[in-house]
């Protein structure tokens, strides 16, 4: 198929003058179908890659560029803007792509590439103020215009799905959602996703319960008017609750607010008013709440440090987001994805990840869960780049890691004889067994001097005669 035969009769006189542009243009353009073959290859293309259109046309990209980013545009259904990307050795650009559609489906995708590799070989002057340049791109990325932010969620536990799936269903509606699970889970990016789905038109507004003193969160909350307090702003403050108006105001960490504090924000949504601090006035608003905490909040409202009405008023949905270890198998793709944002980050290009690393990164349980693995992925590729590396290895993990991997190794290799004689309780059952048939040895089977040599009364020894079988 060619590229002519994906546009329709009626527009190709029009593209004509495209494809003329096309050719003239300064900057490499790329276009592939659907099955990730290469239609389009222009003039740029062939200047910047040093590849004819008679190599590469009908063929499919990833035979000449195996980390291009046109193919995962195509799958991912995802725009890309000023990326940093080096398909290959010494070559160096930034590139834009997107996805073509016909209707609503995906027909290819199209990719723009700005060659920067002159500018990778200058000054260091200029290669800090490229990394800036990175960095901010990496931000801009951020915004792309994905049809839906819950693509950027990572998984494909079974599991993990049916809670995203369960996430989406709701986000349209106006329930509040109460999202449970460990720290380092996820739990905010689960709430922006809700939030950009949900089609709201307000912000976003997050607020972290723990990290805010008992004595200013209702002014952080609900704002205050001029002069209501020594030390208040000149002309007063919008509470968090206000500038979530017509949008979602995220409680983060709720099981850290104040039982004083509790009673308050419930009345808010019951009634769907806020009164500044300082004011007689009440102003309406329509925010949806989400909350999350990584505490046991059940058992908190048991022991009456949490509001059981606050509960049940927030638990419109609850949302409980696994910890890492229950899916493990989704650690390869999280890993992949972290070394591409951490490769643009810092202007470098890893080229995959050793398999031996991979299988140690996979045996931990990673109690600080996705948080705690991105971090440890930051220092692989530091270690990397440090060391000219183009593959992480296993050989630049963090000392405390290795220690990890260490322990769960042997315990991986023990049968289940050895892991039983590790348990304190079957030594001690041990030694007391042998210890009693000793004593009745030397007692020569007389009962009562063998509880006087163990020093235990004789209704003691029977009865652990009889545990025993002795």
């Amino acid at each position: 198929m060619r590229l002519e035969e994906l546009i329709e009769p009626n527009l190709m006189g029009s593209c004509e003058i495209l494809f003329k542009i096309f050719e003239d243009i300064n900057i490499a353009i790329t276009v592939i179908d659907e099955n990730l073959i290469t239609r389009l290859w222009n003039a740029s293309a062939e200047k910047n890659y040093g590849i004819s259109r008679e190599e590469i046309l009908n063929k499919p990209i990833l035979d000449f560029f195996p980390n291009a980013l046109l193919p995962k545009v195509v799958k991912e259904e995802r725009t890309y803007k000023n990326v940093y990307n080096s398909p290959r050795d010494n070559c160096h650009n930034f590139i834009s792509a997107t996805p073509l559609y016909s209707g609503d489906k995906v027909i290819g995708g199209i990719g723009y590439d700005r060659d920067i590799s002159d500018l990778m070989n200058m000054s260091e002057l200029l290669d800090k103020t490229q990394l800036n340049l990175s960095k901010l791109e990496l931000e801009l990325s951020k915004f792309n215009n994905d049809k839906s932010s819950f693509k950027e969620i990572i998984g494909r536990n079974e599991k993990f799905l049916q809670i995203i799936e369960l996430a989406k269903s709701v986000a349209k509606s106006n329930l509040s959602i109460l999202i449970t699970g460990e720290s380092g889970t996820g739990k905010e990016i689960f709430t922006r996703a809700i939030h950009k789905e949900s089609e709201r038109e307000g912000y976003f507004v997050p607020i972290n319960c723990s990290a805010i003193p008992t004595e200013l969160m209702e002014s952080e909350l609900f704002g205050y008017e001029t002069g209501s307090f020594t030390g208040a702003l000149k002309d007063g403050k919008i509470g968090k609750f206000e500038l979530a108006n017509g949008g979602t105001l995220f409680l983060d960490e709720i099981g850290d607010m104040p039982l004083s504090m509790q009673s308050k924000i419930l009345r808010v949504l019951d009634d769907g008013v806020v009164t500044k601090i300082g004011s007689e006035t009440s102003t309406q608003l329509d925010v949806r709440i989400i909350a999350a905490t990584n505490k046991n909040i059940i058992k908190m409202v048991e022991e009456g440090t949490f509001r059981k009405d606050l509960y049940y008023r927030l638990n419109g949905v609850l949302i409980h987001i696994p910890p890492l270890r229950e899916r493990k198998e989704d650690i390869p793709e999280l890993v992949n994805e972290f070394v591409e944002k951490f490769c643009i980050e810092y202007s470098s290009n890893i080229k995959g990840v050793d398999p031996d690393l991979m299988i140690k990164l996979k045996q931990l349980d990673w109690e600080g869960n996705i948080r705690e693995l991105k971090s440890v992925v930051k220092v692989l590729v530091i270690h990397a780049i440090s060391n000219n590396s183009k593959n992480l290895e296993a050989r630049f993990l963090p000392d405390n890691i290795i220690e990890k991997v260490m322990e769960t190794t042997v315990i991986g290799e023990m049968d289940k004889d050895q892991i039983y004689s590790l348990d304190i309780n079957n030594i001690v059952e041990k030694v007391e067994k042998e210890t009693i048939i000793k004593a009745m040895s030397i007692a020569k089977g007389s009962k009562t001097e063998a509880a006087k040599l163990l020093n235990i009364p004789r209704s003691t020894l029977y009865f652990k005669m009889d545990k025993y079988n002795i």
